[in-house]
């Protein structure tokens, strides 16, 4: 596997190992969700939030449809980029509310408006509901631009299943010919045909996501649709010209890194610019896991520091180069 998993996430796995816990799926929904809560709840109890200046609810209308956010608008700044977030959870897990100190901390470093997502999740809702969500948030945001405070600059950033749902809104917003100044996938779930034979490794390698997750995530969320067309699977996109400016971040102990990285080399093919970032001692949630582990949170500054970059809120970003090896 290369690098050893960091120490402190390492005994956050440890952890889980001794209360039986062996992936992230390995219990009904409802035992995983009651889980999933209690386990932020007390990540959070001794952990200040992050501070912004503002935090609003509202709900993004578009085109008839009306998805939850949560805006979050940093400190000291009047008009500002603005950046839809997409929270990860395999399409079944998460919330504007349990994603919030990501949220802020994203919020913060970055200098943006950000537009937390709370998108609809299987399997009370199967595909295409997360997508058209995450489709008609991006647009609202978009439309609703100046009245939030933008300033006229746009992005998405996702994690995880939420990359699938940045990546994709991004696609879709380019074919209506409307561009992106950036997007940022950290852990990105690109491709739901996957070939997941080619990736049995033993849990111990991929310990907050496995192969088993990974199946359950599929069968779930996509229930009949067809796993190798886009959407669902920005990957099997047929042209990736004119996308986004991109950022994509891949951790070594993750069996999605592999998708991370072929995306990145299409991008880079297709003469869009790309930073590929490879932390191969991280696991596949390390971007909320900044207050639990110091290389998680040095992981998620260089991020931050990126997306800033590409938004204009400093020097330009390079992305001439793909850091990191293939």
């Amino acid at each position: 596997m290369g690098e050893p998993l960091d120490p402190q996430l390492a005994s956050i796995v440890a952890g889980l190992r001794a209360r039986g816990i062996t992936g992230a799926f390995d219990e009904s929904i409802a035992k995983v969700r009651t889980r999933f809560a209690a386990a932020v709840a007390a990540a959070r109890a001794n952990t200040p939030l992050p501070e912004v200046d503002s935090v609003e609810d509202r709900i993004a209308v578009h085109d008839g449809r009306e998805v939850p956010v949560r805006l979050y608008r940093p400190v000291g700044v009047d008009t500002a980029p603005v950046c839809a977030f997409f929270h990860g959870g395999g399409f079944m897990l998460g919330s504007v509310e349990l994603m919030d100190d990501i949220a802020r901390k994203l919020c913060r470093d970055t200098g943006a408006i950000l537009m937390s997502v709370d998108y609809r999740l299987a399997p009370e809702y199967r595909f295409p509901a997360a997508h058209e969500d995450a489709l008609a948030a991006t647009s609202w945001m978009i439309e609703q631009g100046a009245k939030i405070g933008g300033n006229g600059v746009y992005a998405v950033v996702g994690e995880s299943a939420g990359a699938n749902l940045a990546a994709s809104a991004a696609l879709q917003l380019r074919d209506r010919g409307i561009p992106l100044a950036a997007q940022l996938l950290v852990s990105p779930g690109l491709d739901f045909a996957r070939d997941l034979q080619n990736i049995e490794i033993p849990a111990d390698d991929f310990p907050m996501l496995t192969c088993a997750d990974l199946r359950v995530i599929s069968n779930t969320y996509l229930g009949e649709a067809d796993p190798a067309t886009f959407p669902p699977s920005p990957l099997r996109a047929a042209d990736l010209t004119r996308s986004a400016p991109t950022i994509i971040a891949v951790a070594g102990h993750d069996p999605l890194r592999s998708e991370g990285i072929a995306y990145a080399k299409r991008l880079k093919a297709a003469g869009v610019p790309v930073i590929l970032r490879c932390f191969p001692d991280m696991f596949h949630p390390f971007l909320g896991f900044f207050a639990a582990s110091r290389s998680a949170a040095a992981a998620n500054d260089l991020l931050c520091a990126d997306l800033s970059r590409a938004l204009g809120r400093s020097e330009p970003l390079d992305t001439t180069q793909i850091v990191g090896s293939f």
